[in-house]
């Protein structure tokens, strides 16, 4: 109040120092006696303007009509109040110094470009150089300190600042500078209100774990108290009521909204009535969103007429709107409609709220539908979770149409949370399960639902609701630190002491990663649990753990847990020392890296090496062993891995209470993890990462890699991208750093899944934790996007990727947009600009790319044979000589684009014919897909003959072509005999789906569901197999479960 006071103080000097008051002393009389008069004047007129507003109140309330008569009187003397003692002394202020009107329009320029950091500067300059500020130059000043300052606490404190010293230096404040002051405020005021409400929405959920009723940690606390002490609403109404009745200020609708919605959210009625009532008087156009605001105000002290006044007074004004006034900015019907249903139901006026809703239903007839679903979600649903009647608010969400519909969705997230929150188990986990995992709300709900089985002592309920807060594709935030430290402390009491710390580790990483200035908040969550523990004598069992493993107090410092760093004497100390020779190491690594200029990895000179240097009684170092184990992989000599893996343990036996000899052998095993995952053995590979757990170590994040990229190989499963997503989940849960060759792994074969969604979080993810993509994970990324016709996104990453400082060039991305642009878009300019694109980048075109221009000349129109054939005597010229799959590309144009059999034909016996062409089943898929799109199947059979004799195998995508064919054709045992020539583990889904089509255009339904029946067998990723089932017309329901 004091400060309040001064600036009361320092105003009216301001405004009395302007005042050019005569003092010649024979004219005082006469002056005091003029200004008196207008004193008096002023009085009156105050009194009728009063008068006024009393009657426009009364008429509000009670709908009676103002007094025209008393209109007029109150209206009429506005014109004169210009001629009051205040304006007389504004009038008077000597003209305004050019070089302060040279500053002030300067400062205001650099406000509306944004320019906020330059405003002080020169503001400061001003200062010293003796110019006095004008409104114009404080103005932009306040908007500066508003923008700059950081911390919310201290920004009113830093605007008040500007106000007192413009009061101390004699400015004068303009409408500009309340608009500014009130309009910050009140939005401020809006905010402070938020934020106590996020905070006590966590005291109720998390908090009690120490005493009931407080907050689980301090910082809350504090905050809270902060908070509590920061409305600044007071002084907003005070600057206002100064600033209309001294400065005679005028307001935008933004500044009344913005000062109306904080009255109402404060719940002070009277002054958001006088604040409308004045924005009335001055004919500002209201901004609808006020209305909700003022009518759930009114509901909320219980004044439910006064509520429906407020509606009644937008309907006026909404009907006027629609006659063409200009009464209403920014129309938001459906809100004003749930806000008077919500203070219905609050009112608990349920039949009211009913009879309210069905009559907007029937007015709005056939449209009713646009709005049905938020009046029901807005207005009944949140109005029965205030009141916390949670069974009556999850029946109306129910009945909120669409399962996927934004309005339902929300609805149920709202009850679900709050349900929670209230401990309402039943209802709350009703209203969760009809939620999807990965709506963006749902991390809230599970939230609270963890809370709620946390307080109800449910640890394995709580576990449940981890999960789904924990799943990769969960986007945590700062918001997750509370629930995971309360989980950690129910997993820690419940007697799961690793467990509940390890995930609450690998939480606090994740937030970390993506929120670096949380780490704060992280520590607090980790002394919180560590205070907990502490208490209870509970010790980290994980402390005994070897070095070489990671520590929790890494883990906090690095995104992942890391190996230890070795520092003491002990850990420093090599008992085989002695006996390395790290000389002749040097040069094994040198041989099989091919260093020094040699050409390639040289195995055999290594192992020479290796083998004289134990002749010698010495011993290379431990990461020699690895190599040589690696390189005998890549050879195909496994027993030459083992062999090495035996002499090392000879030469260097495995002993544990030495670090540096458990940090060598974790490098060894590793080696020989990678060494049977690329020769296909994944169990001996599970051995041998076994052996590494129990020595406290972890495989390498390449090794993990390699477990990715060798599934195909070794697994019965065809969901690849599930399983490569469980070997990335276990390589961070054994605490590995991942390494860009992991994060293309995992992306490489959600890519090839199509799980675009899947591939760009872990991008995003990658780079989070400032793994540099290479330009291989661009050219996954590329690839895709193009596999899901995203073509802005792809083209943006491209554009990306060339940009990159280190970037490599490599043909694939590019092979990627062309094929594209070819097949998807079908778009002849583009593939042919990426193709100068790549050239001019000085790429080598592959037989890949060389095909994609032969596609694209002789299928994309202008259909261009010429270049086509161009293509190929481009490859003859550069000294190389085309493939068959170039061939094949002109085969299938000509047969498929141009039905010119006979020209297809021609070119794939020219090529037969040519014996120093090795002839592939890429030209006999091109000359089947011919033969079968001019109707002449039956013409394959010799060609089938020709193919068995020169010995190619028949692929699943001849096998399509033909199924197709003779399915066309009608003779089903023919399509059936090339399906079964088909081995069973060589079938795609494809093959699958041709002839579950050929049997269903025969009308053979069983036959079909034994084919479908068999696909399922092979474990596709359901979006596969949902494919084929739809021809069953089963989907995922109950035609695939008859199939299943």
């Amino acid at each position: 109040m004091d400060a309040l006071a001064s600036e009361e103080q320092f105003e009216a000097e301001a405004h009395a120092q302007d005042a050019d008051v005569p003092s010649v002393p024979r004219e005082a009389e006469a002056a005091l006696a003029h200004i008196n008069a207008a004193i008096e004047k002023e009085i009156e007129i105050r009194e009728r303007q009063e008068a006024l507003e009393e009657a426009v109140a009364e008429s509000v309330r009670t709908g009676t009509p103002i007094d025209p008569a008393l209109l007029e009187r109150a209206l009429t003397p506005e014109i004169e109040r210009s001629y009051t003692p205040a304006s007389i002394a504004r009038s008077a202020t000597p003209p305004i110094d050019p070089q302060s009107q040279t500053y002030a329009d300067h400062l205001t320029k650099l406000s509306q470009d944004g320019r906020w950091a330059e405003i002080p500067a020169v503001f400061e300059a001003m200062l010293v150089a003796g110019v006095r500020p004008i409104a114009g130059a404080y103005n932009a000043l306040l908007m500066s300190r508003i923008q700059l300052t950081t911390e919310k606490n201290e920004i009113v404190s830093k605007v008040r600042e500007v106000y007192t010293h413009m009061l101390q230096q004699k400015a004068i404040p303009d409408s500009d500078t309340y608009n500014i002051l009130v309009g910050f405020l009140a939005s401020r005021s809006l905010e402070v209100a938020s934020l106590k409400k996020d905070l006590e929405d966590k005291r109720v959920r998390f908090g009690g774990m120490d005493e009931p009723g407080k907050f689980m940690f301090a910082s809350q606390e504090f905050d809270h108290a902060i908070l509590s002490e920061d409305d600044p609403l007071d002084w907003a109404m005070k600057l206002f009521e100064t600033s209309v009745t001294t400065y005679r200020a005028a307001y935008s609708a933004e500044s009344y909204y913005q000062l109306i919605t904080a009255c109402a959210r404060a719940g002070r009625c009277s002054e958001m009535l006088r604040l409308y009532e004045h924005m009335e008087l001055n004919r500002v156009v209201p901004y609808a969103a006020m209305f909700p605001a003022m009518i759930t105000s009114f509901a909320a002290t219980g004044d439910l007429i006064s509520a429906v006044e407020v509606y009644d007074e937008y309907r006026a004004l909404a009907i006027a709107d629609d006659n063409g006034d200009t009464s209403l900015q920014d129309r938001m019907d459906s809100h004003i409609y749930a806000a008077v249903i919500n203070a219905y139901v609050i009112s608990d006026k349920v039949e009211g709220a009913m009879k309210f809703y069905e009559k907007i239903i029937q007015e709005y007839g056939v449209r009713a539908s646009d709005i049905k679903d938020a009046l029901v979600s807005s207005g009944f649903v949140q109005a029965f979770v205030e009141r916390g009647i949670f069974q009556d608010a999850l029946q109306w969400a129910q009945l909120i149409e669409g399962e996927n519909s934004v309005d339902r969705l929300s609805a149920m997230n709202n009850v679900a949370t709050r349900a929670a929150d209230s401990g309402d188990k039943y209802t709350a986990m009703t209203a969760f399960a009809n939620v999807p995992l990965n709506h963006p709300e749902t991390a809230t709900s599970a939230m609270a639902l963890l809370a709620m089985s946390v307080r109800q002592g449910d640890v394995a309920a709580a576990a449940r609701y981890w999960h789904v807060l924990s799943a990769p594709e969960m986007q945590v935030t700062p918001a997750f630190i509370d629930p995971a430290a309360m989980f950690a402390v129910a997993m820690i009491g419940s007697g799961q002491v690793a467990e509940g710390l390890t995930q609450c580790e690998f939480m606090f990483q994740r937030i970390r990663a993506v929120s670096p200035q949380s780490a704060e908040e992280i520590e607090e969550g980790l002394d919180f649990i560590h205070r907990f523990m502490a208490v209870r004598g509970i010790a980290d069992p994980r402390e005994m753990a070897s070095q070489v493993s990671s520590g929790p107090q890494q883990a906090f410092n690095s995104p992942y847990g890391s190996t230890a760093i070795v520092s003491s004497f002990e850990d420093t100390f090599d008992p085989y020392a002695h006996n390395t020779d790290f000389k002749g190491s040097s040069m094994i690594s040198d041989e099989l890296e091919g260093s020094h200029g040699r050409k390639g990895p040289r195995l055999n000179e290594a192992l020479s090496r290796f083998r004289n240097m134990r002749r010698a009684g010495r011993h290379p170092r431990y990461i020699t062993y690895a190599k040589l184990i690696s390189a005998a992989a890549r050879d195909g000599k496994m027993d030459l891995c083992h062999d090495v893996l035996a002499m090392a343990r000879t030469d260097v036996p495995m002993l544990p209470q030495y670090a540096v000899v458990r940090y060598g052998w974790s490098s060894i095993l590793d080696a020989m993890v990678g060494a049977c995952l690329t020769m296909g053995n994944r169990h001996m590979a599970e051995q041998f990462h076994q052996e590494l757990l129990e020595m406290g170590s972890t495989p390498s994040a390449n090794t993990f890699g390699l477990y990715i990229t060798t599934l195909k190989e070794s697994t019965k499963t065809f969901d690849e991208a599930t399983e490569a997503v469980k070997i990335f989940h276990r390589a961070k849960a054994e605490g590995v750093e991942p390494s860009s060759f992991l994060y293309n792994a995992l992306i490489g074969k959600l890519g090839k899944a199509r799980r675009i969604d899947d591939c760009l979080f872990y991008f995003a993810e990658m780079r989070a934790l400032d793994i540099k993509p290479t330009s291989v994970t661009y050219g996954t990324i590329v690839n895709a996007l193009c596999r899901v016709s995203d073509e802005k996104f792809a083209e943006q990453l491209f554009d990306e990727m060339e940009a990159m400082p280190n970037y490599k060039a490599r043909p694939a991305p590019y092979n990627s947009m062309m094929q594209f642009f070819l097949t998807t878009k079908r778009d002849k300019s583009k593939v042919l600009a990426y193709y100068e694109r790549m050239v001019a980048r000085g790429i080598m075109p592959t037989a890949h790319t060389n095909k994609l221009l032969v596609d694209t000349h002789a299928t994309l129109e202008p259909v261009d044979m010429d270049a086509a054939e161009k293509v190929l005597e481009a490859i003859r010229a550069s000294g190389q000589k085309p493939e068959p799959v170039h061939y094949a590309s002109l085969i299938h144009a000509r047969g498929c684009v141009l039905h010119d059999m006979e020209g297809a034909r021609k070119v794939f016996d020219d090529v037969v014919k040519d014996h120093s062409m090795p002839v592939n089943a890429s030209l006999f898929q091109a000359l089947f897909e011919a033969m079968v799109a001019n109707h002449r199947v039956a013409d394959t059979e010799p060609i089938l003959g020709l193919m068995r004799r020169r010995g190619i195998e028949l692929t699943p995508y001849i096998a399509n072509t033909l199924i197709h064919g003779w399915a066309a054709e009608k003779n089903i045992e023919r399509a059936y005999a090339i399906y079964n020539a088909v081995g069973h583990s060589k079938r795609e889904p494809s093959t699958y789906e041709a002839m579950t089509r050929a049997f269903l255009a025969t009308e053979e339904r069983e036959k079909a569901k034994i084919v479908v029946g068999e696909m399922l067998s092979r474990g596709y990723p359901s979006a596969v197999v949902n494919k084929v089932l739809e021809l069953l017309g089963g989907g995922g329901g109950e035609e695939g479960a008859v199939v299943a």
